[in-house]
């Protein structure tokens, strides 16, 4: 079985499918737009390599990495506002995020391809406080 961050990089094609359908009637036309654009799958690639990367790091290597991740992130809220988009959309486009990435896992339920049921509680807590994370750092940039 896999981890959730790896099963998420799996079925990134669907997870950024179903996010941006999501965000139909939640976000502005422009930002809708942009997060269903090749652009949108990017940030939605790099976001997935992050969380890999956070979910590997060893103990000693965790602060490093969300520092990182925090501060790329902040920069690219800081670049996205200045092109004229919301934070509030930002945050939304994290939060329809969240529920996109459950709807993708509970497809990968059906699938057979979840760790046991422990195992992907743990996990999904790991996922949510990482989107948590992405949100304190969309926030900090505004």
């Amino acid at each position: 079985m896999k981890t959730v961050p790896f099963i998420l990089r799996d079925h990134r094609e669907q997870l950024w499918r179903c996010w941006a359908a999501a965000l139909e009637d939640r976000v502005e036309s422009d930002y809708r737009q942009l997060m269903g654009s090749p652009l949108g799958e990017r940030i939605l690639r790099n976001l997935l390599e992050d969380l890999i990367t956070y979910t590997e790091a060893e103990d000693y290597e965790l602060a490093g990495v969300l520092k990182r991740v925090e501060e790329r992130t902040t920069a690219e809220t800081e670049h996205r506002l200045a092109l004229g988009f919301s934070v509030l959309d930002m945050v939304v486009g994290l939060q329809v995020l969240r529920g996109a990435v459950i709807d993708v896992l509970v497809d990968a339920l059906v699938l057979n391809e979840m760790p046991s049921f422990a195992d992907s509680l743990d996990q999904i807590k790991v996922t949510n406080a990482f989107i948590d994370r992405l949100l304190c750092a969309t926030l900090a940039a505004w």
